[in-house]
């Protein structure tokens, strides 16, 4: 049975992702102030911090269950992610991020806080080099639009958040590079559809995927 939500949950609901909000950003500002201070202090080839930010798009690929029947997933997934990592080596570096995933389909909104952990590989040494990524970790739900109102409401449960990708990496400078990766994505999630006019029921666990493209910035 699918419950409304009170005024006071929802201004509960509200308060913590202002809260949230606030946290992510704070977080990304400590990593550039940090980032520069750090970036002056290395000697050149030095093992030091970096800060990869990033903004991505993918469109969502195969099917998902919507309570009755199998139907394409037509999510469109818009993401912006900060990690905090250390580089060990100039074709190295491992670290922890997160981000805000916005998923769009029909009209309706779902959002997803993914925590993961990433690992970056250069696979040569070079101003213009190739590189690989993986993140994996898990994406809290904040769930944004309520689905009363709608037939069915997708990417309704958190779960396991996994990335990986091939890409480009252009050197600028010592401290800063821009990377272009194309990239897939899963996110394990699950589905809101109405039983009846005042009842939604939620689908078991399924994996929804995406591939896309993405532009960070490292320094």
């Amino acid at each position: 049975m699918f419950k409304v939500q009170g005024s006071n949950h929802l201004i509960t609901t509200s308060s913590n992702h202002l809260i949230i909000i606030f946290v992510l950003c704070f977080l990304l500002l400590l990593g550039v102030t940090s980032c520069f201070g750090q970036q002056m202090k290395a000697p050149k080839d030095a093992p030091h911090f970096v800060y990869p930010t990033s903004v991505a798009l993918a469109y969502g690929i195969g099917n998902t269950f919507n309570g009755s029947d199998m139907v394409a997933n037509g999510n469109i997934s818009c993401e912006i992610q900060q990690v905090f990592a250390y580089q060990f080596t100039n074709y190295f570096f491992t670290g922890v991020g997160a981000g805000l995933d916005f998923w769009f389909y029909d009209k309706k909104t779902s959002t997803f806080i993914p925590i993961f952990a990433n690992a970056t590989v250069k696979l040569m040494d070079k101003k213009t080099a190739p590189f690989i990524f993986t993140n994996i970790g898990y994406a809290f739900k904040w769930q944004v639009q309520n689905p009363l109102d709608e037939d069915v409401f997708y990417g309704t449960k958190a779960g396991i958040h996994f990335q990986s990708g091939l890409g480009v990496n252009l050197k600028f400078s010592e401290k800063i590079s821009l990377l272009f990766a194309a990239y897939y994505k899963m996110q394990q999630s699950a589905n809101k559809f109405r039983e009846s006019d005042l009842v939604l029921a939620e689908t078991s666990n399924q994996l929804f995927h995406f591939i896309g493209i993405k532009i960070s910035i490292l320094y």
